[in-house]
């Protein structure tokens, strides 16, 4: 897992080039005027939606995984609370894993670490990471983010 700023992330040498690559697209494509919706960088091997939705009550969001894709979550308004854990944790499925949206549901994270996005922080969670993304403790409020997919094969050399 990395905790970042797009700024930052785009230009990062000690990053995987396909990352910093998909960041760099995102930054020219200048996402804050994008309209809500999916992008196709690469096929369904790299794409990015851009959402708004409201952040939901932390202990009411259900942990999730997944197993081909990379995960990169990056607030462009409001403020993100993300749940997260590393890979190893016991992954307690609430339903079976679904194959096709590359999606896994759990009860909870054991040793919980929570990650707080402003605008324009991002967070990359690698496949098998636990994480509860949308989070508040407060009351829900307005969020527009960025989840990028990267298919996690696109890493290896």
């Amino acid at each position: 897992m990395i905790i970042d700023t797009l700024e930052q992330a785009a230009k990062n040498p000690l990053y995987p080039a396909v990352i910093r690559n998909t960041l760099q697209t995102i930054q020219a494509n200048n996402p804050q005027t994008q309209a809500v919706g999916k992008y196709a960088i690469q096929g369904e091997a790299i794409f990015y939606s851009v959402m708004e939705s409201e952040t939901r009550d932390f202990n009411a969001q259900q942990p999730e995984f997944h197993r081909q894709y990379i995960d990169i979550h990056l607030v462009l308004a409001g403020e993100e609370i993300i749940g997260a854990g590393p890979i190893g944790l016991e992954r307690d499925l609430v339903a079976p894993f679904e194959e096709q949206k590359d999606l896994g549901f759990c009860h909870r994270i054991d040793s919980e670490t929570l990650i707080h996005l402003q605008p324009g922080a991002l967070a990359v969670i690698f496949p098998l990471e636990l994480h509860r993304p949308m989070c508040t403790f407060g009351v829900p409020s307005p969020l527009r983010k960025i989840v990028v997919k990267i298919d996690s094969a696109l890493l290896v050399d």
